[in-house]
């Protein structure tokens, strides 16, 4: 048995732009922090099943709305010890997101505006700074994520 607890989160992409989220501060864990939307895996359900579930419930968003294209290295946090399996789904234009209480507000992040995760460990965006997991989410993201989406090695700037 691990000894880490299992999560999975969407890394929703749209025209150039990721979508992170602040959480609610009333969570009990990671709360009001900048991420992307997901949670807990439950026994016996796969990480891509977890992922749809958790995008049902904190976004509103059914299968139909966004489509699955790879997966990225899983991330453990520092403090909760809890190994995040990130998903990287590319999100329809017409896909209206109803968030849940979890969510206190939502953001489409351009792409570009998080190339300093390449070689830092923070950003600044317009819902909060972005560290821990989720940078490392986020560099992985420009890393691994030219295996399937090819667009990703524009952002990336040469050496």
């Amino acid at each position: 048995m691990s000894r880490f607890k299992k999560a999975v989160v969407g890394v929703l992409i749209r025209d150039g732009a990721v979508l992170l989220i602040r959480r609610s501060k009333a969570l009990s864990q990671h709360a009001g922090e900048i991420g992307f939307p997901g949670g807990m895996i439950k026994r016996g359900e796969s990480k891509v099943s977890a992922l749809h579930r958790e995008l049902k419930e904190e976004l509103g968003l059914g299968l139909e709305k966004y489509r699955v294209v790879g997966e990225l290295k899983d991330v453990i946090t520092a403090f909760t010890g809890i190994r995040i399996f990130p998903i990287v789904a590319l999100l329809n234009y017409d896909a209206e997101i109803i968030t849940s209480s979890e969510i206190e507000k939502f953001s489409f992040v351009p792409l570009k505006s998080l190339r300093p995760l390449i070689y830092s460990d923070r950003v600044d965006t317009e819902l909060g700074t972005v560290w821990g997991a989720t940078a490392r989410i986020i560099r992985n993201l420009f890393v691994e994520g030219k295996k399937f989406l090819p667009e990703i090695s524009n952002l990336i700037p040469n050496p």
